[in-house]
């Protein structure tokens, strides 16, 4: 978790709240997870997310986590425990975190269609309807869909679409046909962080070693293991995602080595356990475990903006010692969630600790939303 493409409301974060709203958000709203985990029952919860969660209460990781996450986790856990055995609980959770953007404003469309032609000629259902999704927010999905489509339909990157393992995609994002293809917006959205990831790595020869920070349910990882060989991936993240992206992951790579190391403390032991295997779930503390320089390149993707700041300055240390190269995403403007008027800019380095010394390879705006940036530096000390 830790966010994959933070999902608040575009009017939580351009439209002011009232003083007594922030106030509460900042200091009354529950967001004690510890409590809440200790006397929930858990009769109806999968025992390796118990196990999970026990591990994870009582590390170091719980003092690393956001006051917005704390709360989500206490939100998908009820979530989870009211899912009846027959239903996939990460798949009713994904409709409300996961399902991708079904609104349309200034702030989030106004450069997506610069490069668009006046006239679009495609077979499509632009008003199919999504299953829990209104009809309204079913064509406004849909319509996002298509114009991010558009916007990288004739790039290079897309003629990797045969090669995706989609089946990820499907299960928890409404799809659309196009020209033949069966799309998503997160399949979509995580191609196009691929290009990035690659163009950052570009000059790196031999199999990518990557670390992810809130892989959510999996979909960046899923779009690497997709296009990348041989590549070792490492990701950290916090239950219950970490559960159902492994689970994700080892259902659709199957010949991939997968294990989790959330017990292990010992350095030397975290790096055995690392070169057995292609992917690796740990919990974030556990980073600090790696040698230095382990990882060509961290991602932290839509969750940096919602930290506390001392939280944003930690991990930028941790990233710029364990790995050559970061790639991050967040809004352009943002409002720290449950905190008392404090708000992140992607321009003002000091504000997500950026080092002077570091290289800046790209800072583009976005496709879908548009009010998203995504950035890549270079470490250099």
């Amino acid at each position: 978790m830790l966010s994959k493409l933070l999902n608040i409301n575009k009017t939580e974060i351009h439209q002011p709240r009232s003083v007594w709203s922030t106030f509460k958000n900042a200091y009354l709203r529950r967001k004690n997870l510890k409590k809440f985990w200790y006397k929930l029952d858990k009769k109806n919860l999968p025992q390796e997310i118990v196990n999970i969660t026990d591990l994870f209460v009582k590390s170091e990781s719980y003092k690393w986590t956001s006051k917005f996450w704390r709360h989500n986790i206490m939100n998908h856990y009820n979530h989870i425990i009211r899912t009846s055995p027959s239903e996939d609980a990460l798949n009713a959770i994904s409709w409300s975190d996961y399902a991708g953007y079904s609104f349309m404003d200034e702030y989030s469309i106004e450069k997506s269609c610069e490069k668009l032609s006046d006239k679009i000629q495609l077979n499509l259902n632009l008003f199919k309807k999504h299953p829990q999704l209104s009809l309204t927010k079913s064509i406004n999905h849909n319509l996002v869909l298509l114009i991010l489509y558009e916007n990288i339909k004739s790039k290079n990157i897309f003629k990797s679409y045969n090669e995706i393992e989609k089946k990820l995609y499907l299960k928890y994002n409404p799809s659309l046909e196009v020209e033949d293809k069966i799309i998503t917006q997160y399949m979509l959205t995580s191609l196009l962080e691929y290009e990035k990831i690659k163009l950052l790595t570009k000059k790196i020869k031999k199999p990518l070693n990557v670390l992810e920070l809130g892989a959510g349910y999996g979909r960046t990882a899923n779009m690497v293991l997709s296009l990348s060989k041989d590549v070792k991936y490492v990701i950290a993240d916090l239950p219950p995602a970490v559960f159902f992206s492994k689970k994700n992951l080892s259902d659709y790579f199957p010949n991939k080595k997968i294990a989790s190391a959330f017990e292990i403390n010992d350095k030397h032991e975290m790096m055995k356990i690392y070169e057995k295997n292609d992917v690796l779930f740990i919990f974030p503390h556990q980073i600090n475990l790696f040698k230095e320089k382990t990882f060509d390149i961290s991602l932290a993707i839509g969750c940096l903006c919602e930290m506390e700041k001392n939280q944003i300055s930690n991990y930028m240390k941790i990233f710029e010692k364990v790995s050559d190269f970061l790639y991050f995403r967040v809004w352009e403007n943002s409002g720290l969630p449950y905190s008392f008027y404090k708000y992140y800019s992607v321009h003002k380095r000091s504000d997500y600790c950026i080092k002077d010394s570091w290289i800046e390879h790209f800072k583009d705006r976005c496709i879908i939303p548009s009010n998203q940036f995504e950035v890549g530096y270079e470490f250099k000390n």
